[in-house]
């Protein structure tokens, strides 16, 4: 899907119009990061339009493919997180974001929280955890994709809970939207999100929280963490944005600096209150760290998880 946003301004980038790809579909947290940094440069002057372009598959590996082939182009970004890189060894994807693009800043992170429907038979987290220790085959578990933060949650609780993993069922989704609509259907009984992705949601009490997977309660969220009930869970989703491989060291500096710049603008604050994100700006040199760090830990975690051989 092709979404072009245009603010008039006295201001353009001098590389040409930008273009942001969100390896996800529509509504999703990678696509509402798309649009909270095109929004900004534009309310900024810092650009003149973006165009925003959704490609989703695979955790964002669809995407990052096709992020590939954009090598030595300048003036793109595309966001990624912590489900690519999970989804790129539970694909067995070739990729490697520390190598094939170029690490431009990490910038927000959010903790999952497991919801329901409003009239579910769990009213409360200890209502799930007694069902899934008397019959866990019998509680269908939902998340945005295979390698997602709600498939990690998902095979940590039941590694918390002592129960085998072959023996639960997680159904997997297109984005956290198409999650709670399938869980709306009655097709899937608990799913595991950020909360950002489904806030119109709990906001009309369409749904409800059972708990936050976070190491301490989250403002504006009226649920208990699951540590309080005795299960270590916390999951942390980061999201960030990277260039195509092969631009100029001018060009990296280049997009660096509008990306610092923009965090520290009042319109930034605004999109991280907006969507209750997290600040987690990391420079160049730093998130390229990061994600180094991540590539060698998430693959330990899935494979301690059974996720991957």
């Amino acid at each position: 899907m092709l979404c072009t946003l245009t603010f008039l301004s006295a201001a353009s980038a001098q590389q040409g119009p930008m273009t942001i790809m969100a390896p996800s579909s529509p509504g999703g947290g990678w696509d509402l990061l798309a649009h909270g940094i095109a929004n900004t440069l534009m309310q900024t002057g810092r650009e003149k339009n973006v165009t925003i372009i959704n490609v989703p598959g695979k955790a964002g590996t669809v995407g990052l493919n096709e992020f590939t082939k954009w090598k030595g182009q300048n003036a793109k970004l595309m966001v990624t997180g912590f489900v690519m890189v999970a989804g790129i060894p539970l694909n067995a994807s070739p990729l490697l974001l520390s190598r094939d693009v170029t690490p431009i800043a990490s910038l927000v992170s959010e903790n999952d929280v497991l919801v329901v429907p409003a009239n579910s038979r769990f009213q409360t987290a200890e209502d799930l955890i007694a069902a899934l220790k008397a019959n866990p085959g019998n509680v269908r578990f939902g998340g945005s994709s295979l390698g997602g933060t709600g498939h990690v949650a998902f095979a940590k609780l039941s590694q918390e809970l002592g129960l085998p993993l072959k023996g639960m069922k997680f159904i997997p989704s297109a984005g956290g939207m198409q999650a709670a609509k399938a869980l709306l259907a009655g097709e899937i009984d608990v799913v595991s999100t950020g909360h950002t992705e489904i806030d119109d949601l709990l906001k009309n009490k369409t749904l409800r929280v059972l708990a936050v997977l976070a190491d301490e309660r989250l403002p504006g969220i009226d649920a208990p963490t699951l540590k309080e009930k005795g299960v270590n869970v916390s999951i942390a989703n980061w999201r960030g944005v990277v260039a195509p491989a092969g631009i100029s060291s001018n060009e990296r500096t280049r997009l660096e600096l509008q990306i610092a710049r923009m965090v520290k603008t009042p319109q930034w604050e605004r999109v991280l209150s907006q969507n209750k994100w997290q600040n987690n700006y990391m420079d160049v040199a730093s998130f390229k760290r990061y994600v180094q760090y991540q590539e060698s830990v998430i693959p330990a975690l899935l494979k301690n998880l059974d996720l991957i051989k």
